[in-house]
């Protein structure tokens, strides 16, 4: 009897456990005086925002992870471009040849998403990236770039794609 009952509880409490949202700072750019677009990331990926150059980043608890986020002006595809190759080469020793584009609709929002895989800089492990770019209002586009090694806890890319469906453009 006393078995029964302390499996339904310890079943409704994993049940409320999983229900709760978990916490999360919500980031702005280019700030929080005047946010373009926000995204939620979790408060032990110690986020951080950059007034001066307009951006936010953070990184995982353990390393294995890290993601940042800025604005661009849109007018200008070449510079657009440009932005997106120089931080894939700041990021990555080596591109593979898998880089693959998808476009998706986030909270009312068109995004183009790249992702592939590469030898990161840093630590010179594998690592899969993903790269969103969407309309920000105006001539602005906002680039969230994001990436994790392949050897990261599980639900490392669920955690990345979760920051990534919190995006919100502020209109």
């Amino acid at each position: 009897m006393k078995t029964a009952t302390f499996s339904k509880f310890t079943l409704i409490t994993a049940a409320i456990g999983l229900a709760l949202p978990a916490f999360a700072e919500t980031m702005s750019v280019p700030s929080a005086a005047k946010p373009a677009y926000t995204f939620e990331v979790p408060s032990g990926w110690n986020p951080k925002g950059n007034i001066e150059d307009e951006s936010a980043e953070a990184t995982a608890p353990d390393n294995h992870a890290y993601l940042s986020a800025w604005m661009v002006k849109t007018s200008d595809q070449k510079a657009l471009a440009k932005d997106l190759d120089a931080t894939l080469k700041d990021s990555l020793k080596s591109l593979d040849k898998d880089v693959k584009e998808e476009a998706i609709d986030i909270n009312g929002v068109h995004f183009m998403l790249v992702k592939g895989s590469g030898l990161d800089k840093r630590e010179g492990t594998k690592v899969q990236f993903v790269v969103a770019i969407f309309p920000a209002g105006g001539d602005k586009a906002g680039v969230f770039y994001a990436d994790y090694d392949t050897d990261a806890p599980a639900n490392t890319k669920d955690v990345l794609e979760g920051i990534i469906k919190s995006i919100k453009v502020k209109k």
